[in-house]
């Protein structure tokens, strides 16, 4: 759950808040859980179809990880509002906690739909994405979430798995980064960034050891780096540097070759430049842009 910053996203829901609820709120706010609970208790035997009052007890169930009580809740505010987007995002993350993510996507779309800017939406079916082995589609939405709410950890780190799942380990490193520099108190975030960086082990072991001048095992890491990261330009023009040190040439021109073509795809000059200089180095006009 967002635990505090949900508390705000429910506010829509309603034009007016009971001072009961808002001192729910409060209390949940300050991290006194519990005590928000019994206040909702309360409150709601005597108004049972306060939607926001039920969403805010589900958030506070959700936070104690009492995921099938939370989802109870999100279900009764749903059935008294329908188009509540907030409570439809909370219950498929809800559900998604309890592996039930055949019926939490379509909540999260619904969601999306009701609320097109609600990137808690986006995030959280992000999160179903990537646990899926859909990552390609999880980067799609943690960053629509990022482009509605630029300072997120929580959606950061989403993408920041996604990245590391496309085998894309300084993209990864980056998003985490920021989301440890945001939240330090985030234990995912330097959990995931750990991974990349892991990722990204091999290639900066076989930049040492090639300016050591251990070629042999700097080609060993760096063939394990781009079998990891098959589309990274930077692996295959490091390997070309250090097959040009073992005197291959004619491999370092294959891996000079790759290099050129990874780069151009992303549209990467400056990595342009050093694999065709590389390749004229080695007496070969350079290779064709891809179709």
């Amino acid at each position: 759950m967002l635990l505090a910053a949900g508390w705000p996203a429910t506010a829509a829901a309603q034009n007016t808040i009971d001072p009961e609820v808002a001192r729910a709120e409060q209390l949940y706010k300050d991290g006194k859980t519990p005590e928000a609970i019994a206040v909702l208790d309360k409150y709601l035997q005597q108004h049972p179809a306060d939607a926001r009052a039920l969403v805010d007890r589900g958030d506070a169930y959700e936070a104690l990880d009492k995921h099938q009580e939370a989802i109870t809740d999100y279900t009764a505010a749903l059935a008294i509002n329908p188009l509540y987007a907030y409570a439809l995002a909370s219950r498929c993350e809800s559900r998604h906690y309890l592996n039930q993510d055949n019926a939490a996507l379509p909540d999260c779309n619904q969601a999306i739909k009701l609320q097109p800017t609600l990137a808690y939406a986006y995030r959280v079916r992000a999160v179903i994405k990537v646990d899926n082995d859909d990552p390609q589609g999880a980067l799609a939405d943690a960053s629509e979430a990022l482009s509605i709410v630029a300072e997120s950890p929580n959606a950061l780190v989403t993408r920041c798995r996604a990245y590391i799942a496309l085998k894309r380990p300084a993209e990864a490193v980056s998003d985490c980064s920021a989301a440890a520099t945001m939240n330090p108190k985030d234990d995912a975030a330097y959990f995931y960034r750990g991974r990349a960086e892991v990722q990204n082990a091999y290639y900066w072991r076989s930049a040492a050891k090639q300016a050591l001048g251990s070629y042999a095992e700097a080609l060993s890491d760096a063939d394990q780096y781009i079998k990891a990261n098959v589309d990274d330009a930077d692996g295959y023009l490091l390997r070309a540097q250090i097959e040009i040190k073992l005197g291959n040439a004619a491999e370092a021109r294959t891996s000079a070759t790759s290099a050129l073509r990874h780069y151009m795809i992303v549209n990467d000059q400056a990595g342009v430049a050093k694999a065709q200089a590389l390749l004229d180095s080695l007496g070969k006009s350079g290779a064709q842009a891809p179709q």
